[in-house]
């Protein structure tokens, strides 16, 4: 039987990046019995939260060797795996424009969509990638591996900050739920509209635009909020089903 030791979740890790980092085979790692609890905490391996644990294969032997000769040049090569990758740009603007990745040089021809979807192949020892647009030269940084599980409340603020119902330059805070509610208000008023004009989640609408601001203000939120008043954030930092998939459709993942 295979030795296992517990690795703590770093912001940046996912399943695919560790297994190649520690040379492990994912799909047989996540699915020991020593990962049972993760598994049932987090449903996507690929996206973790920092100080989660996850048992992976004992690193106390020693690293594997490989032969090589004296005084010549000797060649290894690495395959490193990649993974699908997708951003979707809610500002129109961005739809049918050609990029490139300024980490990725040897990517070319790429353009997003008429809906403003990005996707490309990333090797999974790629942290961030730097989109450079074509016309006008506008450069948007995207972070890999970074968002966090819908579960957490950092997680449900990285979300609404995407959707541009929370201020890109805002920072969480744990002890005030309010301006997440308020976000949260704004986020099932976008998407009733969107249902009133016939395109429900996954019918290929976009997203709220990042320029549309929140509303101003909120009522029955704060710590005496009921369940009805409280945006489906409860005072612990957590959604009730129903809101975590509306911001999990409007979202994407």
């Amino acid at each position: 039987m295979q030795t296992m030791q517990p690795y703590i979740i770093c912001q940046g890790d996912y399943l695919a990046k560790l297994a190649y980092q520690f040379g492990f085979d994912a799909d047989t790692i996540w699915n020991a019995d020593q990962n049972a609890q993760l598994r049932q905490l987090r449903p996507n391996p690929n996206i973790l939260f920092p100080a989660d644990v996850l048992y992976i294969p004992d690193q106390t032997g020693a690293p594997p060797t490989l032969n090589v000769t004296t005084g010549t040049s000797n060649t290894f090569v690495a395959n490193v795996p990649t993974l699908p990758v997708t951003f979707r740009f809610s500002d129109p603007c961005f739809a049918s424009q050609a990029f490139s990745i300024q980490e990725l040089d040897d990517l070319t021809g790429l353009t997003t969509d008429a809906n403003g979807t990005v996707t490309f192949s990333a090797p999974v020892t790629l942290d961030t990638a730097t989109l450079v647009f074509a016309d006008g030269g506008a450069t948007i940084t995207c972070k890999i591996g970074a968002l966090d599980p819908i579960e957490t409340l950092a997680g449900v603020f990285q979300r609404l900050q995407h959707l541009g119902l929370v201020d890109t330059g805002a920072t969480l805070d744990p002890t005030n739920l309010d301006f997440i509610r308020v976000a949260l208000r704004a986020l099932r008023i976008a998407q009733d509209g969107d249902a009133t004009a016939d395109s429900s989640p996954g019918s290929g609408q976009p997203p709220p635009s990042e320029s549309s601001p929140p509303p101003s203000s909120s009522s029955g939120s704060g710590a005496g909020a009921t369940p009805e008043d409280n945006a489906g954030l409860g005072d612990d930092g957590t959604l009730d089903d129903e809101t975590s998939t509306l911001l999990l459709n409007a979202h994407g993942v």
